[in-house]
């Protein structure tokens, strides 16, 4: 096939791509979440087939263990590289919205780390944070909402957070604070039982040994 033939079927990819996810984001505002994921899955099957300039796609890599060559049909022209990089990171980034909404939090974690695969974004690091709290990951949610209030100064929503979490820390402390109390208890009453048990074990040893002294004596007694 011609280059020409070849541009348009990528131009066509993206294209497809793009609906697919503004498909997502009509579902997405209807809060019908799953259906907005399936969408933003769909925008995948078309970009990750695609090859940017000094990258393998996953098909060029797969191709490249099946020892074939998939040639540069499917490199995107370079002045849609930067219109392939957003869309690919947007779509990760809608994706972990939608995962934080049905509560898959380890899900949107991996999203958002995909999405800061392509560059900063405050929203990615934001939206880990939140799953990251969630997820009682409490230092990794203060470092993620750190870097997104570096990149948005004064965001009430990151400051919101950074309450929440300032909450979750302090529960946290009075928890161990228990737990070690209780552990403390514990062993200091084990500690005070020992040397009583001990105590009352010598008295009865005093007595049996008493006791086998008297029958020696009634029985030298009786001898004599």
């Amino acid at each position: 096939r011609s280059p020409g033939a070849m541009a348009s079927d990528v131009e066509a990819q993206i294209a497809q791509a793009e609906v697919h996810k503004q498909q997502g984001n009509a579902f997405f505002k209807e809060a019908n979440y799953k259906r907005a994921l399936g969408n933003y899955h769909k925008v995948f099957c078309y970009v990750n087939g695609l090859q940017l300039p000094g990258e393998k796609s996953e098909a060029s890599s797969y191709a490249d263990m099946m020892g074939r060559s998939m040639g540069a049909g499917r490199q995107v022209p370079v002045e849609r590289v930067e219109d392939v990089r957003k869309l690919k990171q947007s779509t990760h980034l809608n994706m972990a919205a939608c995962y934080l909404k049905v509560s898959e939090h380890q899900k949107c974690v991996a999203s958002c780390s995909k999405a800061l695969a392509d560059g900063q974004l405050s929203k990615a690091y934001f939206r880990r944070g939140q799953a990251n709290l969630e997820l009682r990951n409490l230092d990794e949610a203060k470092e993620d909402f750190e870097k997104a209030r570096g990149l948005e100064p004064g965001d009430p929503a990151i400051e919101k957070e950074l309450k929440r979490l300032k909450l979750a820390f302090a529960q946290h402390d009075a928890r161990e604070k228990k737990r070690f109390a209780k552990m403390f208890n514990k062993m200091s009453a084990e500690a005070s039982e020992e040397p009583r048990g001990t105590a009352e074990a010598a008295p009865a040893a005093s007595g049996e040994a008493g006791a086998e002294a008297a029958g020696d004596a009634t029985a030298e007694a009786r001898e004599g």
